[in-house]
């Protein structure tokens, strides 16, 4: 028996994804045979199809409970935790400054740094497929992006019908907004003496 994938995950969520169950999987089974591009887990977010690297999602389900913080922006949730990881919930669509994503029908995804250890829970509105994406098919758009996301995005590519923005989660990640609550650790040699 083999491990289950983030394709088996991603079915596993919802019944309504019927009919993204299949394009998951299939997705799923031809790239394992197609190693031109990177894959990417596609999600929306305030009528935006974005894409991220599936390096970076550790998990997607339904939102767990979520304890609120006080003291923080509108767009941190609170925290919660997955398999016993605490961490800060991200709700994306207060982040983009539109209303909060009602919990009933959001996602989490868990994601995390692949060269250190920080990881959060980014609320999204939905998880649609799977899929392979060619370097060279990420282009810049034709006007400049604006927005809170437009300094995290690596580009656009069209899937389909759809022009897809291609979100950059290592930035978003290690951005000062997303890093402001994390502990500081101090520094030995600046102690008071």
């Amino acid at each position: 028996m083999t491990a289950p994938t983030l394709a088996d995950a991603v079915a596993a969520i919802d019944d309504r994804f019927d009919g993204a169950v299949d394009a998951i999987v299939a997705a799923d089974q031809s790239a394992a045979g197609d190693a031109a591009g990177d894959r990417y887990v596609l999600v929306s977010l305030a009528s935006t199809c974005y894409a991220v690297l599936e390096a970076y999602v550790t998990e997607i389900d339904r939102v767990p409970r979520i304890t609120p913080v006080p003291h923080v922006p509108v767009w941190v949730r609170g925290v919660t935790s997955v398999r016993g990881d605490i961490f800060s919930v991200v709700d994306m669509r207060a982040f983009l400054g539109l209303d909060a994503q009602p919990l009933r029908t959001a996602r989490l995804l868990v994601v995390r740094l692949l060269t250190e250890e920080f990881s959060a829970g980014l609320l999204v509105e939905g998880v649609d497929r799977i899929v392979d994406i060619a370097a060279d098919a990420i282009g810049a758009p034709e006007s400049p992006l604006e927005g809170p996301l437009a300094p995290f995005l690596n580009g656009i590519c069209t899937i389909g019908d759809r022009t897809v923005a291609v979100l950059d989660l290592d930035r978003l990640l290690r951005s000062p907004e997303i890093r402001q609550f994390e502990e500081r650790k101090e520094d030995p040699s600046c102690e008071e003496r």
